[in-house]
């Protein structure tokens, strides 16, 4: 299956007027199905929901624009280190966003558009988590020798 470029557009086009209540949705339904990953979110999600909720339009948007899209995946994969974001979370992240899309969409949302929309996540949390692996790569480590220690007085 190839991404259908047209239909992940028109389905961010779909959903970008209705706001953060997607996201606050798409965290409802992570939180109440992965309860596990609440931890890693703060306790106010009100700034988080405005993030999510442009990075999908924005993804959305771009999807056809890689020179756009790449690098703010890349960044965004990097971003996630701090808050200890590992592969096996990036399928929780996928399921929720998609259920989150099929709510709002409904009827439009259509077999093809789900299999586009799987393509476009799993593809972006490939460059994400390919991303942060560069970014935590054993090879950067520069170990800590004497010269890093103030000399003995």
């Amino acid at each position: 299956m190839t991404i259908n470029i047209l239909l992940i557009k028109q389905s961010g086009a779909a959903v970008q007027d209705l706001g953060v209540q997607v996201a606050e949705h798409f965290y409802n339904y992570m939180f109440s199905h992965f309860p596990e990953v609440r931890p890693m979110f703060p306790g106010d999600m009100s700034e988080q929901r405005v993030r999510l909720f442009n990075s999908v339009i924005l993804i959305a948007t771009n999807i056809d624009t890689l020179e756009v899209l790449v690098p703010y995946l890349k960044e965004l994969g990097v971003g996630h280190i701090k808050y200890d974001t590992r592969p096996e979370h990036y399928p929780i992240v996928g399921k929720s966003l998609l259920n989150t899309l099929k709510h709002f969409l409904g009827a439009a949302w259509t077999q093809e558009m789900a299999e586009s929309w799987i393509e476009a996540y799993n593809l972006a949390s490939t460059i994400c988590i390919e991303a942060a692996y560069e970014a935590m790569a054993p090879s950067r480590f520069v170990p800590v020798t004497i010269d890093d220690v103030p000399p003995a007085v």
